[in-house]
């Protein structure tokens, strides 16, 4: 091999070195502790499969799987039509529509302790001052009214509105992105056809969004599942029906100093996702070649 054809080899160490100390080593690390008993200090006996076991025979991580879902359901959803609807209204020729863009991506920077503590105020009954409330019972809708981070029935939709929120500016972004690549003769023509804008935009744009939206899916999904713990904790502590799976692991590891049977609960988590993602994009790619 000659020393010009080895450069590209050698710049890539660097970056391998630490994909294998912050990721590789660490995931082989977490493996292992999940096949012992740990409680984050003393590494305990060999349990096999064990752990992995128990976790599948524990009904209240089946009850935070299932939270997940459900979570994970309303977030997907939710972040990619009112993305996709935000990206339509600031894509429109109207006088400050970029500052509508900067605005609506503001949460995005948000620091999720500042994000806590504005929608738990928000959010919470009128005798501790919750806004929401008082909106709702000055338009004669008091009926409605309740506590809507301290109930089972509406905690976890209220974190899912929380963090619909929180993200749908970048997923506004996203699509806003693929509009403006979307060539303006295919609406010259739907125009030329006849075709109303909700024509227009059901048979044109969606359609010419395909790449873009199975991208916002799996971004929206991911963080459904992984990086739902921050919003979570800070708006309910995982009370209340709110409880997920990353939540469980968190009171698994430093509540109980069950650390490995939280490690197993993670690598459960990685293979549901595995699973969800390749079935995913599997299917994405048929319907994209179908096209």
């Amino acid at each position: 091999m000659s020393r010009r054809s080895a450069v590209p080899y050698v710049l890539l160490v660097p970056g391998m070195l630490l994909l294998s100390v912050f990721l590789i080593v660490p995931s082989i690390y977490g493996f292992w502790l999940s096949l012992h008993e740990f409680d984050g200090i003393n590494l305990g006996a060999w349990s096999g499969l064990g752990q992995y076991q128990a976790v599948l025979a524990d009904p209240e991580f089946r009850r935070s799987l299932w939270h997940t879902v459900e979570f994970a359901i309303v977030v997907v959803i939710g972040k990619n039509a009112v993305g996709l609807a935000l990206a339509v209204l600031v894509s429109a020729p109207l006088k400050g529509a970029r500052l509508a863009r900067t605005l609506l991506f503001l949460p995005v920077t948000m620091n999720v302790i500042v994000v806590g503590a504005f929608w738990t105020f928000f959010l919470s009954a009128r005798r501790f001052g919750g806004l929401f409330n008082e909106m709702l019972n000055s338009v004669g809708l008091g009926m409605l009214e309740t506590s809507w981070l301290s109930s089972e029935q509406t905690a976890l939709v209220s974190v899912a509105a929380v963090e619909i929120w929180r993200w749908a500016g970048l997923h506004m972004l996203l699509f806003l992105a693929g509009m403006q690549v979307i060539e303006p003769q295919l609406y010259d023509a739907g125009r030329m056809d006849g075709a109303n804008a909700w024509v227009r935009f059901w048979h044109i744009t969606v359609p010419q969004l395909g790449p873009v939206l199975s991208v916002s899916i799996l971004l929206a999904l991911m963080g459904a599942f992984v990086r739902s713990f921050d919003v979570v904790w800070v708006l309910t502590r995982g009370g209340f029906g709110t409880d997920v799976v990353v939540t469980h692991m968190y009171n698994e590891a430093f509540q109980f100093s069950r650390f490995g049977r939280a490690a197993a609960m993670g690598y459960v988590l990685f293979a549901i996702i595995a699973i969800i993602t390749f079935t995913f994009v599997l299917i994405s790619r048929r319907k994209l070649r179908d096209v």
